[in-house]
């Protein structure tokens, strides 16, 4: 078949068909008397695929290997596409979740965490009042040589007096060996929506009232705990982070 009849029997227009060809992606099988390309038959099912693989989204250098492979590898190859537009489709209907239920007026914004690994221990204080734990265990890491990049907290029960979790990102090569914690975690990267809390830290309970409301009314769905994000030398900059989604 010339390239105009190759084209027109597979809905690939010729401008395309020229481009898999310097892309290695598909070669005419052969040139005729007058030079021009010439197509087989069995090339019509290639050229289907390499288009539809083109219009899923799917990039040149992935659609080469692919055809390069044979079906288990292929069946794996595809299954890690599969994955990847999924993941893709969950940020998107954030963002789309986002934005549709104007989340900046509530004063919600967005986070995308990345992994992180975070050492935790058990602590229990008085609301608001864990700045002296923080203190503490901060200081024995920095005995260590361990750096630390951020400070969590973690609910685990009670009112007046909190039981809790505190939690500090560390490089990920900074806890080999430490067994002292509560738990060593490879928190996996994430976007969460998020809340600045700007009053007193004795009130935090206000604030996850306010973030757990957001989120029932507009129908986010969390992925994980509510972590208490704080900052600063005095550690009254807090954020309170809902994950609603998990990044590879």
């Amino acid at each position: 078949m010339t390239i105009q009849n190759f084209s027109e029997r597979t809905g690939v227009s010729k401008s395309a068909l020229r481009f898999y060809e310097t892309k290695n992606l598909l070669q005419a099988a052969g040139r005729n008397t007058n030079g021009y390309r010439v197509y087989s038959e069995d090339q019509i099912e290639t050229v289907k695929l390499i288009s539809s693989l083109r219009v899923a989204g799917v990039s040149i250098k992935d659609i080469q290997l692919y055809l390069k492979e044979g079906e288990s590898s292929r069946n794996k190859i595809m299954d890690h596409w599969i994955q990847t537009i999924r993941k893709k489709v969950d940020i998107l209907n954030v963002s789309l979740r986002y934005l549709d239920s104007r989340s900046i007026v509530h004063q919600i914004y967005l986070i995308e965490k990345p992994a992180e690994t975070i050492i935790w221990f058990s602590a229990e204080c008085e609301v608001g009042k864990f700045k002296e734990a923080f203190m503490k265990r901060g200081k024995e890491l920095e005995k260590l040589s361990i750096p630390i990049k951020s400070c969590y907290l973690k609910y685990v029960s009670g009112k007046e007096v909190v039981k809790a979790q505190i939690g500090f990102g560390v490089p990920d090569t900074a806890a080999n060996g430490f067994v002292e914690a509560a738990g060593l975690e490879q928190m996996d990267a994430c976007i969460c929506i998020a809340l600045s809390f700007n009053e007193p830290v004795t009130d935090i309970q206000n604030g996850y009232r306010k973030l757990l409301n957001y989120a029932s009314e507009h129908g986010w769905i969390p992925a994980g705990t509510i972590l208490e994000w704080y900052r600063g030398v005095d550690f009254t900059e807090v954020d309170l982070l809902m994950p609603v989604t998990q990044l590879e």
